[in-house]
């Protein structure tokens, strides 16, 4: 039996803005609702979100402390998408505030798109961090686009990330790498983190899942996260172009050595932040997400 084309899978804690977010662009890329995969994080809250037809799975015992829990997601994420790359071509599996495009100045679609795997059966999409930035005082208005309302970030190696598989492959460490599968960038897939690009959103999402009182491990990462936003590299920008050919060449490279590296590393560029590389995103992307 053929298999069907595309599936999308994500997991979601206390997150019905961007799952709704993610529902709506995902949805049309893959066929239709009947194709997307939701996975709850605990049973102590629900979405408030239409997840009529999507298929949705509430997992339970998933540690709060943030290793132990980027460990757990990434094998019982991993185990999903393996099994489901049984019925589907390609599968889809990212964070639910993670969207990836097609970059528009390649005018290509999907399927044409998919190609680049190859027979490796992977790819990584070239990360850009998108984070308010200090002149942009006016909060997001949640029911338009993101993209246009902001116009910074930083193309980052920590959210150049394995987004689609079609052959047997498991995620580690926040989904940031693959096990046993040296990085490979794409050339026309950008990944658009969106969790910083709105200081009040990124802090009511904190507060939903327990603000201070989480595990300290999940504290501190989310106020240096949260102390990202306005960061002063952004006042100035490389140039798009530069920035991207930058992370493809030197992402997926040791620096130490020139092996191929396992997880995408920090560009060496001079101007290169904690953060990664700023830029201003470009005005073809606006309105994508």
């Amino acid at each position: 039996m053929a298999k069907e084309f595309l599936c999308a899978l994500t997991h979601v804690r206390h997150e019905s803005y961007f799952l709704q977010k993610w529902i709506d662009y995902y949805g049309p890329i893959v066929g239709g609702r009947e194709n997307l995969y939701v996975v709850i994080d605990g049973d102590d809250w629900e979405p408030d979100v239409d997840l009529t037809g999507i298929t949705v799975e509430v997992l339970l015992d998933a540690p709060r402390r943030r290793i132990k829990n980027d460990q757990f997601m990434a094998k019982a994420m991993s185990g999903r998408a393996n099994r489901l790359r049984k019925r589907y071509e390609y599968v889809i599996r990212g964070d639910v505030d993670e969207y990836v495009v097609i970059d528009p100045d390649t005018g290509i679609d999907w399927p044409d798109a998919f190609a680049e795997l190859g027979d490796h059966g992977y790819i990584f999409a070239l990360g850009c961090d998108v984070v308010q930035a200090a002149s942009e005082t006016t909060p997001v208005d949640p029911t338009q686009p993101i993209l246009g309302q902001r116009k910074a970030g930083f193309i980052a190696d920590r959210y150049s990330k394995p987004f689609v598989i079609n052959r047997w492959s498991n995620w580690a460490g926040g989904a940031h790498r693959l096990l046993n599968r040296p990085v490979r960038m794409s050339e026309h897939f950008v990944l658009f983190h969106l969790a910083l690009a709105d200081q009040g959103l990124a802090q009511a999402r904190m507060d939903a899942r327990g603000g201070t009182q989480q595990h300290n491990s999940f504290v501190g990462h989310q106020t240096d996260r949260l102390n990202a936003i306005a960061d002063a590299g952004l006042a100035e920008p490389i140039d798009w172009p530069e920035a991207r050919a930058i992370g493809l060449a030197e992402f997926p490279i040791e620096p130490d050595t020139a092996e191929p590296a396992k997880r995408p590393r920090p560009s060496r560029d001079p101007r290169n932040r904690e953060q990664g590389l700023p830029v201003q995103i470009p005005a073809r992307f606006h309105g994508l997400l």
